[in-house]
């Protein structure tokens, strides 16, 4: 009974300076917390936004199951000397935002699937070997001599230069894409075999995507 009556005893003046001291404390806690949690929000921030596939096909390609039942724009199969097929799809890649939220135009994704002799095609898989690249972007090796603004595809795509690489550049294919050619996708390898043949370019070949590495990196800092 004490303590209730020596707190209504107190004045207006000492309750405020309680209320504010356990206010204080609160906010210190507070900030303590998400202080140490901020660097590990930021560096999956920094995982999400490098990258390239949507999550779902890290899951389909680390459990070598096979992509059906999606958004497949394209498909081929080939059936290899030893049995093994290939299935190639293009399909839409993941979606980037802007600093402002807003959406970036659609990627597009070639996936490669390999299946042994015998293995059915079907999601179940086991899918033996799966290769990821970008649909819509080349890499392209020049000739001694050239630069990026010799390479210029029918339908005025121009290369960019690659860092630190003067024998390479990219050709993002935006105008293609936006040409009535790329509803038919399997007109990709005619546009390719085109652009081998100009004089600036040594080698020409689909955008590579390192998967088995970004999904090493969503691996290591989902325990984090």
């Amino acid at each position: 009974m004490s303590n209730i009556t020596e707190y209504a005893d107190m004045g207006q003046r000492d309750r405020w300076l309680i209320f504010m001291l356990g206010a204080l404390i609160g906010a210190g806690l507070l900030w303590t917390i998400q202080s140490k949690s901020e660097p590990a929000r930021t560096e999956k921030r920094r995982v999400r936004e490098s990258l390239n596939l949507p999550g779902m096909m890290y899951d389909f390609a680390v459990t070598k199951k096979g992509f059906y039942g999606h958004f497949v724009l394209h498909e081929s199969i080939e059936t290899l000397s030893d049995g093994s097929k290939v299935r190639t799809i293009v399909t839409g890649g993941r979606r980037h935002y802007n600093a402002e939220g807003n959406e970036l135009p659609q990627e597009y994704l070639l996936i490669t699937e390999t299946y042994a002799a015998g293995t059915p095609l079907a999601e179940e898989g086991p899918v033996t070997n799966y290769a990821f690249s970008f649909a819509d972007c080349l890499t392209i090796k020049l000739r001694k001599g050239y630069s990026a603004t010799d390479v210029i595809d029918e339908f005025g795509d121009v290369a960019t230069p690659v860092a630190d690489r003067h024998d390479l550049v990219t050709l993002k294919l935006t105008n293609w894409i936006k040409s009535h050619q790329a509803k038919d996708w399997s007109k990709l390898n005619s546009l390719i075999k085109e652009l081998s043949k100009k004089p600036a370019v040594q080698s020409v070949e689909l955008t590579k995507i390192d998967w088995q590495s970004e999904a090493e990196l969503i691996k290591q800092n989902s325990t984090k």
